[in-house]
């Protein structure tokens, strides 16, 4: 687990600065909660893509007392936005299923959270699922005109 821990902190270091996740270092454990819940419960992907996109704006809301504004590890500042939370909490998700074994239950799941905008679901799709060329180009197309390739 402490694998899973250091990966989310890193993430989250890189995203929103040493200085926020010091002040917030209950939001790693919180995101490793919902984490955990994949795959496990009969929550969906949207749900905990949800848990944990209100755990981090929550956590960036407060560590900056609502200035929305963090100091990144280079100095540099930038406000966070709702898009930015979201696509963060859409790559922490992809941690509960990324090395996870190839299967027809997990190929299903990222399937359907592909078409509900998740883009992390659609690079874990392209990058480890077969299909057929057609449905690759599409999930590729889409992740080029989003800038969402990396």
């Amino acid at each position: 687990m402490a694998g899973r821990l250091d990966r989310i902190e890193a993430m989250l270091r890189m995203a929103l600065g040493s200085e926020l996740i010091a002040r917030s270092e209950a939001l790693i454990y919180a995101v490793n909660q919902s984490l955990v819940r994949f795959m496990r419960t009969e929550t969906t992907l949207g749900a905990l893509l949800a848990q944990i996109d209100s755990a981090v704006f929550n956590a960036v809301y407060t560590g900056t007392g609502g200035t929305m504004i963090v100091t990144l590890d280079g100095g540099r500042r930038v406000r966070v936005t709702a898009a930015f939370i979201h696509d963060l909490a859409d790559r922490l998700l992809a941690l509960c299923y990324d090395g996870m074994p190839v299967s027809r239950a997990l190929q299903d799941a990222l399937c359907d959270f592909s078409r509900e905008g998740s883009f992390a679901a659609m690079r874990e799709l392209v990058r480890r699922f077969p299909m057929d060329e057609s449905e690759r180009a599409y999930y590729v197309q889409v992740l080029e005109e989003n800038g969402q390739l990396t």
